[in-house]
């Protein structure tokens, strides 16, 4: 047996039973909410409104919409001398910056800045920018699937083929995105960002220029990076 509650406009509140199963919250009529065996539904048409002051606070699972679990940020504004030492060698130019998901499923959206990077040498050209990870301790490597598609000699990067663009009181380039990694782990995510030149030993600068010279047309900068442990 089910109980329909009809506030109706005409003779105000009715309690009407019939055989759905479900109890029906209506006005005029009309069914807006309905609760069934395990299941509540808001009808179509149907606006649920919390009020400003209330709290919705999840302790189960969140289906059908992206959720974001956690949020943690950093920033880092250590000047870096990242030596390169040949055309394939990746070298940490980051601190680290963590999360932990809460579960295995949850993919890690990755919001960056790096507002100065340079080449110290006008000879060397290629620079190249990647996405490294380590899981738990377990040492950092690679994160190929953000980075582009190898092939022969060329490299799979973030970001790559910046010059020295000018003298060296100048930045070659500003290095900023969103991007999805999916680690599928509860353990500890660290990441950072590695660099390296395809023209081979040579010094890549972060967060400064390669003068970094005492004047009012040098600035020093940090790198600016949120992780959101989401569904989606």
């Amino acid at each position: 047996m089910t109980c329909k509650i009809n506030a109706d406009t005409s003779d105000g509140l009715k309690l009407i039973s019939d055989t759905s199963g479900s109890i029906d919250l209506q006005s005029n009529g009309n069914t807006d909410v309905s609760f069934a065996s395990n299941a509540l539904n808001i009808k179509s048409g149907t606006t649920l409104t919390v009020d400003s002051g209330a709290t919705i606070a999840n302790s189960g699972t969140a289906t059908g919409f992206g959720v974001v679990h956690q949020i943690t940020s950093a920033s880092d504004a250590t000047l870096y001398a990242v030596g390169i030492t040949n055309s394939t060698s990746d070298h940490a130019g980051s601190i680290a910056y963590t999360i932990t998901p809460a579960a295995t499923a949850h993919k890690v959206l990755i919001h960056f800045t790096i507002p100065q990077v340079k080449l110290a040498n006008a000879n060397h050209g290629g620079l190249r920018v990647r996405l490294y990870r380590d899981i738990g301790g377990a040492g950092y490597a690679h994160v190929t699937g953000v980075a582009g598609t190898a092939s022969s000699n060329k490299q799979a990067s973030l970001f790559g083929n910046y010059d020295v663009n000018g003298d060296a009181n100048r930045s070659s380039t500003t290095i900023t995105g969103t991007i999805i990694d999916t680690p599928n782990t509860t353990s500890q995510v660290s990441y950072k960002f590695y660099f390296g030149s395809g023209d081979g030993s040579t010094t890549v600068f972060v967060n400064r220029t390669a003068n970094d010279a005492d004047s009012a047309f040098t600035s020093r900068t940090r790198t600016h990076v949120t992780l959101m442990a989401v569904t989606v």
